[in-house]
This record gives structure tokens, sequence and C-alpha cells, in this order.
């Protein structure tokens, strides 16, 4: 792996880095624009949360409720999670 797919790499904290905009050639260091990306911890919440819900549809069979906010639930994540990495992974 390179420095640069390294530091492109989304971290556990949220963050994802853009282009370098400023490299000096005398010492050939690198400063990066690095912006926080928003929303990335939501995600993990949402599965969190989907994760307990499928838990209790799986004990409460039963209930076809929870069938149909499982669905909705686990689209709302992907729609989520597409339009994060879609607007601010760049």
């Amino acid at each position: 792996m390179t420095l640069r797919e390294l530091i492109a790499e989304e971290s556990k904290l949220g963050y994802t880095s853009s282009e370098p905009t400023l490299v000096n050639k005398d010492t050939g260091t690198f400063q990066w624009d690095i912006r926080p990306t928003p929303l990335t911890a939501a995600i993990g919440s949402l599965d969190d949360a989907l994760m307990q819900l499928e838990r209790a549809r799986k004990e409460n069979p039963e209930d076809s409720k929870l069938a149909q906010y499982g669905e909705a639930f686990s689209k709302l994540k992907k729609s989520l999670k597409s339009h994060i990495t879609r607007k601010y992974s760049k």
C-alpha cells in the first residue's frame, strides 16, 4: 500500500483526505487538506440498530410489522451510505 493510499483511506474517526495541497520540493514533505467526512459514525450506529431489529424480528417471527421496518431500515441505511460515499469520499 502506498503512502497516498494510506492517507486517503477512511479512518474509524471518519476522516478522509483530498489531494496534496502543497508539496515542498526542497524537503519532500507534503501538506494535505484533511476534512472530516460527516455522518460516518451514523452508519455504524445504523448497523447496530439494524442488528438489534433483526434480533427482535427473530425473537418475534409472528410480528409482520418488524419485518416491514427491517426492510425499510435496511433501505434507509443503504441509501444513506451510498449518499455519503458519493458526496464525501472524493
